[in-house]
């Protein structure tokens, strides 16, 4: 399974809380950058996972304007900031064992803990707006990381 896992864009700082924290003009730019990227790597997927979370859902929005297609797409608060990881990873399990590509946009911790979770290489760093790919077996265990890329690599990897 080709797996994709994205960092929302940058957001501004202050909002009422911390779900309604909305991207800024640079947030919205990353995140149609890294969907360029991911537009070349996959066009559609199974499955589109995202945080409810206001900043989470527009990076998916974004991402969807540069071409991508979710034959399914899901807001889970699973993938909330703080969420249980386990529990995350037990949920793409239920809902993805036999996708072939999987999106997923989330925010730190969460992503790297995902990613430390899913693969045997060390999480890297997620900048603003950045993505892996990640290369699964059929059953989810541990995977190989296959991409890192920051919306800045996107650009010169798109051009």
């Amino acid at each position: 399974m080709q797996l994709f896992i994205v960092r929302h864009g940058e957001a501004d700082l202050i909002a009422s809380s911390d779900s309604v924290r909305q991207l800024n003009e640079n947030g919205a730019l990353e995140s149609a950058q890294i969907g360029q990227w991911i537009a070349h790597q996959c066009k559609q997927f199974d499955y589109v996972l995202v945080s409810p979370y206001d900043r989470a859902v527009q990076t998916w929005q974004a991402i969807e304007k540069q071409g991508i297609v979710a034959k399914e797409l899901l807001q889970l608060s699973e993938l909330e900031p703080e969420a249980d990881v386990q529990n995350c990873i037990n949920l793409m399990h239920g809902y993805c064992s036999e996708a072939n590509s999987v999106l997923v946009v989330s925010h730190l911790p969460l992503v790297c803990h995902l990613v430390d979770g899913l693969v045997a290489e060390t999480c890297p760093l997620f900048v603003t707006g950045g993505a892996v790919e990640i290369e699964l077996n059929d059953n989810l265990v541990r995977g190989h990381l296959k991409s890192v890329v920051s919306p800045d690599q996107a650009v010169n990897l798109c051009a």
